[in-house]
């Protein structure tokens, strides 16, 4: 295992969607294996594969609940409930915040590293974390919610992340 740069604003691969796997390979699980020591080390509650400069359809997830790591390969929202806003960081976007809404309830399917086909119900953080890792995976970034306002309050920092 091994801790990997994560790409910050700015990098064009953040924008870039990312390629469905094909094969749960012995690659595959080494890139979830780093993910997880670089989420780890972040101290994040979620990562996209694109974050770490792999354009393939996984995420890793804490479940603070259950008090576990959930890794998702091909994600697929499948139905989501309610919404509220909340303040929502980024790894990629390091000490700055932006008000998203995001469901509170969310139903997704995908993969687990051994191949099995999962479905999982996630309510509150959990369900705005699978929402914002696939929003990774298809090149969204949390700018893109960010209002005017919140973008020039945070210019400085953004600017210095972009270079």
């Amino acid at each position: 295992m091994a801790t990997r740069k994560i790409r910050k604003y700015g990098a064009q691969v953040l924008r870039k969607k990312s390629l469905p796997v094909e094969d749960i390979s012995k690659t595959t699980i080494r890139i979830i294996r780093d993910m997880e020591e670089t989420l780890k080390k972040k101290k994040g509650i979620g990562l996209a594969a694109v974050q770490i400069g792999v354009l393939q359809r996984i995420f890793i997830a804490w479940d603070a609940e259950k008090k576990k790591l959930i890794h998702i390969i091909n994600p697929e929202i499948l139905e989501t409930g309610s919404s509220e806003i909340d303040m929502e960081g980024c790894l990629s976007f390091p000490e700055i915040y932006f008000g998203i809404q995001r469901p509170t309830k969310l139903t997704i399917s995908g993969f687990n590293p051994k191949g099995k086909k999962i479905i999982i119900e996630a309510k509150e953080l959990l369900a705005r974390c699978f929402s914002h890792e696939c929003d990774h995976l298809n090149g969204i970034l949390i700018i893109d919610y960010a209002s005017e306002e919140e973008k020039k309050y945070w210019k400085e920092k953004l600017e210095k992340l972009e270079k």
